[in-house]
């Protein structure tokens, strides 16, 4: 690791403070007092709490330079979680991962397995967002219907969509009367950035027909030292993956239909772009509401999954969810992207051979 200046290290100490300090108050209740911070470049244990007169929690550099932050966020908390055990719940005697550790776990919703070698816990981490065998055969179903959705016919491409999102809504129904034991994970998607209304339009897209839920959080990234917002999404595996695809897309597709809307409209400049895309994606909200109001009518009616907010809360007990407003620049281009998010149809992603990945059109 002789190639990461000190600069940057610095700054990742820095990170690892303000992340602590956050998870202290969220999690502990400000109960803990600040460690020595410490990077270590241990190529086997992702971190470690060392007590008694060291106070010292260090993080692996290898993991901070190869994963995604998240990853290093969970492995703090876990160390925290040890913290906690000793300084302030007073039990030194006890196996390291013995039951006081795994019951703070399991109440704050932090991974008691974010420890040891940093290759058999990624590969750990990497098998809990694996869909079942069982569930990829309702994927695949889905992923076929939204092939049928590329028809050039609109009723057909309308039709074979609404049918890809009730063998959804099925699926989940199912497992909420069927499942005893749920695999609830949850993932950052998109880009580090501002968070924006458009943003937040697609994130209440996703909470409400996508069977997940959301927050945004605050993210780092280690390699351009760049703070900023990213949406944190919750669910099972199968539909964290359907959800993220669908960001995605509603990420992407906008940007075509206005470049469309600009040339059919003589429009140079980028002034009512936004105004646009609120519209599209406001449009698109509804027909999905119309869907909702056309399953109840066949008694087929979600009212949430009291499981997944209770993960949700564990893993955000202090959170509240906030709202965007935009305002309208112009009334034509609002109206124009209402009427296209309303014809607005997902498509299927292409998946890659061999391991099963999405790729996300754009």
């Amino acid at each position: 690791m002789t190639d990461i200046n000190d600069k940057i290290k610095t700054a990742w100490i820095r990170q690892l403070k303000e992340d602590w300090k956050t998870a202290n108050f969220l999690y502990f209740k400000d109960s803990m007092r600040p460690p020595n911070f410490e990077l270590s470049c241990s190529g086997v244990a992702l971190g470690r709490w060392e007590g008694g007169c060291h106070r010292r929690l260090s993080i692996s550099i290898i993991l901070i330079n190869t994963y995604a932050w998240e990853y290093v966020q969970e492995v703090l908390y876990h160390e925290m979680a040890h913290q906690y055990v000793e300084e302030v719940l007073g039990i030194r005697e006890e196996l390291p991962h013995g039951e006081a550790f795994k019951r703070v776990c399991r109440e704050k919703g932090i991974d008691p397995a974010a420890t040891g070698d940093i290759h058999i816990w990624i590969e750990k981490r990497k098998n809990r967002f694996t869909v079942s065998s069982e569930n990829h055969q309702i994927l695949d179903k889905v992923h076929k219907l939204l092939a049928l959705a590329q028809s050039p016919n609109e009723h057909e491409a309308q039709t074979a969509m609404a049918k890809a999102h009730e063998l959804l809504l099925r699926h989940n129904l199912s497992l909420l009367d069927t499942q005893t034991k749920w695999n609830y994970i949850h993932k950052q998607v998109g880009e580090i950035g501002r968070r924006d209304p458009t943003k937040s339009i697609i994130s209440a897209i996703l909470c409400k027909y996508f069977f997940v839920e959301s927050i945004w959080v605050f993210g780092y990234d280690q390699h351009r030292n760049r703070r900023g917002r990213v949406l944190e999404i919750y669910g099972t595996p199968e539909n964290i993956e359907m959800a993220e695809y669908v960001y995605h897309y509603l990420q992407n597709v906008p940007e075509f239909l206005w470049a469309e809307y600009k040339e059919k409209n003589k429009i140079k400049e980028n002034r009512h772009r936004r105004t646009f895309i609120y519209g599209l994606l406001e449009g698109f909200y509804h027909k999905l509401e119309g869907r909702v109001l056309e399953n109840v009518s066949q008694k087929l009616v979600w009212k949430g999954d009291p499981r997944l907010k209770e993960f949700y809360r564990q893993r955000n007990p202090r959170r509240t969810r906030t709202f965007s407003r935009y305002s309208k620049t112009c009334q034509d281009a609002y109206n124009s992207g209402v009427f296209q998010g309303k014809k607005l149809i997902i498509h299927k992603g292409v998946r890659k051979s061999g391991n099963g990945e999405v790729k996300y059109l754009n």
